[in-house]
């Protein structure tokens, strides 16, 4: 399964050199994959929640496409 990820946020810091990266995925079981990213100039670290959609209720988010 591949996922189509769109950019929620991407912040580059000039002092820290940091650079914070966030992303969400429609899955096809109708939940949402949120990937977040944090690179320094040290490091690359992540994180990936899942969000899974509760049976009949309504999306609890809208794609921001």
């Amino acid at each position: 399964m591949k996922l189509v990820y769109d950019v929620v946020e991407d912040v580059y810091d000039d002092t820290t050199q940091i650079r914070t990266m966030t992303e969400q995925a429609k899955m096809p079981s109708g939940g949402w994959l949120i990937r977040t990213t944090v690179y320094t100039p040290h490091h690359i670290s992540m994180d990936v929640t899942k969000i899974r959609q509760k049976k009949g209720k309504k999306s609890l988010f809208t794609s921001l496409r």
